[in-house]
């Protein structure tokens, strides 16, 4: 393939064999006319600042289609894909280490090193990362969202869940439904006796609905006092609606969840995806996204704005459990989640 006449920003600061690998899979790239990504967390105002800084650097025009959806939805739409061998997905990321694990064993991944991979390696001291195959660049952790105008106290305990002033008045994660709250219930039981899981449950709460920014949403609208939910979105909610919320990660600790990243075997557009991989995972391109989302980025220097580490923290500052969910079995997952029933009964 000819790549003299390839031009694109990216290019000027590349040579040799890594220059004529990018050249070479722009050119390949410009023969793509669109690009799917659906994401777990990722906003569509953040999504758009990405792909339009994407396509500046690359110098690339197509037409790209982005959808937010929740874990569960974007995990059935991926493995309906697979299932029915309909690819229409290039790029997806959801924070979800079963699926990826199980798409793999299925040939479903396509098996892409990006060079900007090796910003991450220390990463799977916290979660699930298979270069190659899939990295979790940003993680966000589970914590309290409270609207402090509703319920003044500070949460400095898991064990608070279960103050009687909050009673009926609060969310908790779905747990039953959601692979990311599973191995969160899955953590703090290796810290919190069964009896607070009782206590929680007998106080009233409500299964939150799934999207952790629909849950913020709720408690600046009054219509909870607190959720428990990822705490970096209540940055964009406080932006947004300027009720001034509180989140609290209890001292007990917490669990990290990697939003993860990957492409289909079967994807359409694998050119543009393996750059839009290289992209997002480069030091630009994680700067957009902690800087729009406010969450936690593994790239060393990259770090959210000051006044969003009220809502998540660096990793260093924050008391992480520690959960190894490649060793994790499914009877265990299992047992967790019949666990959480039989107290929830939901």
């Amino acid at each position: 393939m000819d790549i003299s006449t390839v031009k694109a920003p990216i290019l000027s600061g590349l040579s040799g064999a890594e220059r004529t690998r990018v050249a070479t899979l722009i050119a390949q790239a410009k023969s793509e006319k669109s690009f799917t990504w659906v994401d777990s967390v990722v906003a569509p105002t953040t999504a758009s600042a990405m792909i339009t800084e994407f396509q500046k650097e690359y110098g690339l025009t197509f037409k790209p289609t982005f959808e937010r959806l929740t874990s569960g939805d974007l995990s059935t739409r991926i493995q309906q894909e697979v299932t029915a061998q309909n690819f229409k997905t290039d790029f997806f990321g959801v924070a979800s280490p079963r699926l990826f694990s199980t798409l793999k064993q299925a040939g479903a991944l396509l098996k892409y090193s990006s060079p900007e991979s090796s910003h991450y390696t220390y990463a799977s001291k916290y979660v699930s990362e298979q270069p190659g195959y899939w990295i979790a660049p940003v993680a966000y952790s589970f914590g309290v969202i409270v609207n402090p105008a509703l319920y003044p106290t500070p949460i400095t305990s898991w064990k608070q869940l279960s103050d009687p002033a909050l009673k009926g008045k609060w969310d908790v994660a779905n747990v039953s439904a959601n692979e990311g709250s599973l191995y969160w219930y899955y953590g703090l039981k290796q810290v919190l006796p069964k009896s607070t899981f009782e206590s929680w449950a007998a106080n009233g709460p409500t299964t939150s609905s799934g999207s952790s920014a629909q849950e913020a949403q709720k408690v600046a609208e009054k219509q909870v006092d607190a959720t428990v939910t990822s705490g970096f979105r209540a940055s964009q909610i406080v932006s947004q609606t300027k009720v001034p919320l509180k989140v609290y990660y209890p001292s007990e600790g917490t669990v990290l969840n990697g939003q993860t990243y990957a492409i289909p075997s079967g994807a359409p557009d694998q050119a543009i995806a393996k750059l839009f991989d290289d992209f997002l995972l480069s030091k630009a391109g994680e700067q957009i996204y902690v800087d729009k989302e406010g969450i936690a980025s593994f790239y060393q220097g990259v770090t959210a704005p000051a006044a969003d580490l009220a809502y998540q923290p660096s990793i260093a500052s924050m008391t992480i459990l520690p959960v190894n969910t490649d060793k994790i079995s499914t009877s265990q997952l299992d047992d967790a989640r019949n666990s959480w029933k039989s107290i929830f009964s939901r």
